[in-house]
């Protein structure tokens, strides 16, 4: 082998870095212009013999679409109280997950369109933000370019959209946005709201709180798409359509749309005599436009779990509206009463925190949480059954000796705003034995004062009185269980 061979066989090739000249830079740094035109790629066949032959365009399903983030199922976060921690029972979650995917992805049905943008006119390829523009769309949706692109008034098609007659359903329309990470969801469903409102009304409102993450969020691998949705979501597993014909204003024919076909689709135009053709031509690494041309010589499944409270889907979703607008308006005003309480809670635990961080061999630490509510006096979701808690919260001290996972003390306190201008405060203080065949926990001591509102600055400082002295008559046994002495103690 020779010097310059042994060279080449041992060359590490390194790609150039890319340097973008002033062109391409302008074109980056242009600003673009919205317009009111969306498009619509699709083969010749589809367009000519479906969608224009029918006048309508297809809301397919949305398990039908390329992103795996939406064609596969997705498991919300479900919460529950202490008397619904049991249900379904042998169902198990995997059923209640599949009633609910069925009742929102499996029942969704989307548009997908592309968003059309100008820049101006001194970038030298104007055209490269134009709807009818992107060539990866041509090769993957335009079959190659053989295609078309079908041009509709924004405005027009959403108002055919929006005056389709089924007053349950959900319509949603948007851009979507390209990110990378994905979760579930702000919020999960409630298995109590899910027991009283049934999976599908509980799906539907889920879906209404959250359509944005669920239905407007791609990978952003397809950023390139632009995508503005129309998106349905009704009680068929068929699809749906909208009238096109006032939104319907332009075809566009792909750069090897073939010339056979052409006779074809002036006859299926006939029905829309104000729209305009125009012939894409790709030279020297553009699309050109030219023209204007002129013309030449499921079955429904049926409901997994009956709903406690009666009447037809439209009249349960809108009750659970209702209770949800109506907690949500009595929230508010309960924050405000909770508020100064609120306040004394966090600075007396933030004090007590700092105190017994004091102690020998151990970490303490403040948390804006409190299990010092009973989990049967804790805040249900609205419209469900049982007392009615219009805002909680509290703050929790945890003392952990060291080494961690061994041997942990909590102090927390909480307020709950009930009706009547009455609140409910609570304190509590445990210990925890770390087992890795199952913790140990003890609680020493437990209160609950509910006072009027008025009342309610003195109970809780007497409160917390009594739950700092409780922490003192139980650091005896929390030094004992970690082998500190008194002495060791100080």
């Amino acid at each position: 082998m020779t010097s310059s061979e042994s060279s080449t066989s041992n060359r590490v090739f390194a790609f150039p870095q890319i340097v973008l000249d002033a062109s391409e830079l302008e074109m980056i740094t242009a600003q673009r212009s919205e317009t009111n035109d969306l498009y619509h790629y699709t083969n010749a066949n589809v367009a000519m013999y479906n969608i224009l032959a029918s006048g309508t365009l297809r809301l397919s399903p949305f398990e039908s679409t390329n992103d795996l983030w939406e064609s596969r199922p997705l498991h919300p976060n479900l919460s529950s109280h202490h008397d619904d921690e049991d249900w379904p029972g042998d169902a198990g979650h995997m059923d209640l997950w599949a009633d609910i995917d069925r009742n929102i992805r499996l029942h969704t049905k989307v548009t997908c369109l592309t968003r059309d943008f100008t820049l101006p006119n001194r970038v030298l390829n104007r055209d490269a933000s134009r709807g009818w523009g992107h060539l990866s769309l041509w090769a993957h949706y335009g079959a190659g370019h053989t295609g078309v692109c079908l041009r509709f008034d924004r405005a027009r098609l959403i108002k055919a959209f929006q005056e389709q007659t089924d007053s349950a359903a959900l319509r949603f329309h948007g851009p979507v946005h390209y990110v990378s990470t994905q979760g579930v969801g702000p919020h999960g469903l409630d298995i109590g709201q899910i027991r009283e409102f049934g999976v599908d009304a509980a799906a539907l409102a889920y879906a209404e709180a959250n359509h944005e993450s669920l239905f407007f969020r791609k990978y952003w691998d397809w950023e390139n798409e632009a995508e503005y949705r129309l998106v349905l979501l009704d009680q068929s597993l068929l699809p749906a359509y909208i009238n096109i014909h006032g939104a319907l204003s332009g075809v566009v024919l792909g750069d090897a749309f073939p010339e056979g076909r052409r006779a074809a689709l002036w006859e299926t135009l006939r029905a829309y005599p104000d729209v305009e053709v125009q012939q894409l031509r790709f030279q020297n690494r553009y699309l050109h436009d030219f023209g204007p041309l002129t013309p030449e010589a499921a079955a429904e499944a049926a409901s997994w779990a009956k709903p406690r409270r009666s009447g037809s889907l439209e009249e349960r979703l809108g009750a659970l509206r209702d209770a949800t607008t109506e907690a949500n308006e009595l929230r508010e005003a309960a924050k405000l009463l909770a508020a100064d309480h609120l306040t004394a809670i966090d600075g007396a635990i933030s004090a007590l925190s700092s105190e017994l961080g004091s102690w020998p061999e151990v970490e303490s630490t403040a948390w804006p949480h409190s299990p010092a509510v009973p989990v049967e006096q804790s805040a249900r979701r609205p419209g469900t059954p049982g007392e009615r808690v219009h805002h909680e919260g509290g703050f929790m001290c945890v003392v952990e000796n060291l080494p961690k996972y061994s041997l942990t003390l909590v102090a927390a306190a909480a307020v709950q705003v009930l009706g009547g201008h009455r609140l409910r405060l609570h304190g509590l203080v445990t210990t925890e034995q770390w087992d890795p065949e199952g913790n140990n926990r003890a609680e020493h001591w437990r209160a609950a004062r509910e006072v009027p509102a008025d009342e309610a600055a003195a109970a809780l400082s007497a409160l917390l009185a009594e739950l700092r002295a409780a922490v003192a008559v139980v650091r005896p046994d929390f030094d004992e269980q970690r082998g500190q002495t008194s002495r060791d103690a100080g």
